[in-house]
């Protein structure tokens, strides 16, 4: 019997931005497994939360690229809203589009838009089949162990909501394609973390699975 899926938010928002003949390898990648799916897939709600952030995000940043667009001295780093990700991807897309007409160009970002949030709400409505955790039952405690390790708070209550979940039923898999916090060996050393410092209370980690790992 195939393993259940907890899936992180990285996956689902590289496979809704899969172009066929067009992505990098990541991208192929995170389709593949959400079109070959193999037992349950579960997500959490903090997953769901950071989804519709990204879906927020890229309004932000398309919205940054056509007033650069508009106007070249206009400065996108001014944007406190914008991280460095965000940032080096409205400089890639300016870069792409930057000799385009401003009314066609806002055509292609709201159409670029409007497939991907299809594509999220698609994943969610068709490949789903439990959500888990409500934000509000995150144990805080477990968030901050956590997060003596990995920075990103949200990634540090998605982990703890795969925890939380892990210790109600049979092992699953912890689907991510996370390069740096969730890279094998960084998740190895958080189990050891545990281990060390909190032994009396057992924590099991789901088997973690990082595409941006595999062949």
């Amino acid at each position: 019997m195939d393993k259940e899926s907890f899936i992180d938010t990285n996956v689902i928002v590289h496979y809704a931005n899969y172009q066929e003949d067009k992505s990098i390898d990541i991208l192929n990648k995170c389709y593949s497994y959400v079109i070959n799916k193999k037992g349950k897939f579960i997500i959490c709600y903090m997953v769901i939360k950071e989804l519709y952030r990204v879906m927020g995000q890229l309004s932000i940043i398309h919205k940054e690229v056509l007033m650069k667009v508009k106007n070249n001295n206009h400065s996108m780093k001014n944007n406190n809203n914008l991280s460095e990700k965000d940032l080096a991807f409205a400089e890639k897309i300016y870069s792409t589009y930057k000799q385009t007409e401003v009314k066609k160009l806002t055509e292609i970002l709201s159409s670029e838009r409007e497939i991907f949030e299809i594509s999220i709400e698609r994943f969610l409505k068709t490949q789903v089949d439990e959500k888990v955790i409500p934000i509000e039952q995150i144990q805080t405690e477990l968030v901050n162990k956590i997060h003596d390790i990995i920075l990103n708070h949200a990634d540090c209550k998605i982990l703890a909501s795969a925890l939380q979940l892990q210790k109600t039923r049979g092992l699953f898999l912890f689907v991510t394609a996370d390069g740096k916090d969730l890279a094998p060996n960084h998740y190895d050393f958080l189990i050891d973390h545990f281990k060390i410092n909190y032994p009396r209370e057992k924590y099991i980690f789901p088997e973690l699975l990082n595409l941006m790992f595999t062949k």
